[in-house]
């Protein structure tokens, strides 16, 4: 069958010839800005350079002065709502065109859980093996791709530690394997950016999950960039986090587990939700508390993200009236303002999790507290 009865093979050869098409574009525009840069030596005649560098900083306040500021490689998790339910080209493009105006350029996309039958699974409620269902996502990541060629799209995989029993397995070698070699085929098969490791449920670090993070490492390139899903410190040691009835004191992760995590990875997904707190301030001050420990922590070679939620299940570890968008971004401001500037610097970025889609509301939310910071 050649390309034009095959959907996927198209959507490749369009996504080709639009980053083709791109490039075009952009030497074209590099040209004429190399060419605009020129100045106009009868306008420029006889005034001072001081002058002129006073001039144009003054424009260039007054033209761009609302002009966002923030990281570029901010990210958005999307999860089976977008990469199982087949929704159209053009709803993909307008949700792109939205990214790239929040200044959004990756996303982790859901592509299936190692349950706890030791089963790939896939389908919008699980339901399937990923094998009967993998062209959903695969159809979706292409279609993305077309509409936003210059985007990062890392394959998300869940892994549960536990089985079928309760028992626990991230220390199986067999489990391990698996998981090395479905991280090798999202890559080398169907075409991914990178991974996205998320193991659940992890509340300290364990040599398990470092020789897993090993075993990918070793499947794939090492130019694949693996991020890795990081659970919070729940009731950590420290006098600025309040105590949480339910949860035992000193949860957390120590700074070795920590250190080591992040020089296991090329990314951490600090995933600052579902901190069983019931006080908005608290939280506030507990965000705070992560965003300061882990770039205390962090190496000049691994990337960090905050992931902020914006999902409305009530659990007794989540209140969606308490871990907003608004709130984690003011613990993470909060958190970066006990920093020096070169500290603040080394904070990626923030990652969107969300279990519906975020109204003009929530991005006008995130645009004044991140973006225009």
């Amino acid at each position: 069958m050649d390309s034009s009865e095959n959907p996927t093979s198209e959507r490749r050869r369009r996504s080709t010839q639009a980053m083709a098409t791109q490039g075009s574009r952009h030497q074209t525009q590099t040209r004429r800005a190399g060419r605009n840069r020129q100045p106009n030596r009868l306008l420029l005649f006889g005034i001072p350079l001081v002058i002129l560098i006073v001039l144009a900083a003054a424009i260039g306040s007054s033209l761009f002065g609302n002009e966002s500021t923030g990281p570029l490689d901010s990210t958005i998790w999307l999860g089976k709502s977008w990469t199982y339910a087949g929704r159209s080209d053009s709803e993909i493009a307008d949700f792109a065109d939205q990214l790239q105006q929040n200044q959004i350029g990756k996303i982790y996309a859901y592509v299936s859980t190692l349950n706890i039958s030791s089963r790939w699974s896939g389908g919008p409620y699980g339901n399937d093996s990923f094998i009967q269902s993998q062209d959903d996502v695969v159809d979706f990541k292409e279609a993305f791709k077309q509409a936003y060629p210059l985007s990062e799209v890392y394959g998300w995989i869940e892994i549960w530690a536990t089985d079928s029993a309760g028992g626990y397995r991230l220390d199986d070698p067999d489990v391990q394997q698996n998981v090395a070699d479905f991280s090798n085929r999202m890559i080398e098969e169907l075409g991914f950016d990178g991974i996205l490791l998320d193991v659940k449920s992890l509340f300290s670090g364990s040599s398990d999950f470092l020789q897993l993070i090993r075993q990918v490492r070793s499947a794939v390139s090492v130019d694949v960039p693996i991020a890795i899903a990081v659970s919070p410190d729940l009731t950590p040691d420290d006098d600025t986090v309040g105590a949480v009835a339910q949860i035992a004191p000193g949860t957390m992760w120590t700074a070795a587990d920590k250190q080591q995590a992040i020089a296991a990875a090329d990314e951490i997904v600090l995933q600052l939700y579902q901190s069983y707190r019931s006080s908005p301030l608290d939280y506030i001050n507990w965000v705070a508390y992560h965003v300061k420990t882990y770039i205390d922590l962090l190496d000049e070679d691994t990337r960090l993200l905050i992931s902020i939620p914006h999902y409305q299940t009530a659990s007794d570890a989540h209140s969606p009236s308490v871990e907003t968008i608004a709130a984690a971004l003011d613990g993470i401001r909060v958190g970066l303002a006990g920093l020096d500037e070169d500290k603040r610097a080394a904070l990626t970025g923030v990652a969107i999790y969300a279990d519906q889609d975020l109204s003009q509301e929530q991005w006008d939310i995130y645009q004044d507290k991140w973006l225009s910071r």
